[in-house]
């Protein structure tokens, strides 16, 4: 197995759980930097700021900078900001989300006919007026986007509902669908994370624990390596008949040996 020019790592399920580093991971991350490889983080999980991500990552002893960690959430932003107009957008969102529309002078308005889009994502004070607000803004003639597509965030003893709630309730009582997703397997995101590394895409390696979104990167050109420490199961991967990972190991740490890093 050839070794890629860079990885992107995962964060929920790969590299942690909930404020616990998954064992053998921060050892194996600072093996791959000291061959000169570089790293990026990437995560769908939108209620953290790049920043927070940074104070997260330190405490556990891995070394970063805020340009060294992607989100899903940066990911829409950035290419909110990237539209020729300047649209408002509803977003049913967590502080962290909004905060950063704000930042970047992305336009929001909380009134249906002025909304271009409706932006779901994680949301855990979801709520009836939310999704009535959402619900007017579709049926006036705003498009449907998220951050992220995942069902749920992995959590020590089980999960969070995540995005894929949010993005099923308005669908269900809107009669339309997601536009698409900012976040992992998106080629939006691909792309974002290829600009950061300054690589083509084969030359990346995407490593996750969920087959959906992160080996679902294969699609754009990725190498992928699924890690057996947050969302597969071996019965799940051995049911899956969807984009197939590059490699799969027990964890990070066994992965990077077998390419002797």
């Amino acid at each position: 197995m050839r070794v890629p020019k860079a990885f992107v790592f995962d964060l929920d399920g790969t590299v942690y759980l909930s404020d616990t580093p998954i064992q053998g991971v921060v050892s194996a991350i600072q093996r791959v930097r000291a061959h000169g490889i570089p790293v990026l983080f990437l995560s769908n999980n939108p209620t953290k700021t790049p920043e927070e991500y940074v104070t997260k990552l330190s405490a556990m002893g891995i070394s970063v900078t805020p340009n060294d960690v992607l989100t899903s959430a940066v990911v829409m932003v950035e290419w909110l900001v990237a539209q020729p107009t300047s649209p408002r957008v509803y977003p049913i969102a967590e502080p962290a989300l909004i905060s950063m529309l704000h930042n970047a002078r992305i336009l929001l308005s909380d009134t249906p006919h002025e909304i271009d889009y409706v932006l779901a994502s994680f949301d855990r004070t979801f709520s009836y007026p939310k999704l009535q607000i959402a619900f007017d803004a579709v049926r006036a003639g705003a498009i449907l986007i998220a951050t992220n597509p995942d069902k749920f965030c992995p959590v020590p003893g089980g999960g969070q509902p995540d995005a894929a709630a949010i993005i099923a309730a308005i669908e269900a009582c809107t009669d339309t669908k997601l536009a698409f997703t900012a976040g992992k397997p998106s080629a939006i995101a691909a792309d974002a994370a290829a600009r950061r590394l300054a690589l083509p895409l084969d030359q990346i390696m995407m490593v996750g624990d969920r087959l959906e979104t992160d080996i679902g990167m294969g699609h754009t050109g990725m190498q992928t390596g699924l890690v057996m420490t947050g969302a597969t199961t071996p019965a799940i991967l051995a049911a899956w008949n969807g984009q197939q990972p590059t490699v799969v190991a027990d964890d990070v740490g066994v992965l990077l040996a077998r390419m002797s890093l």
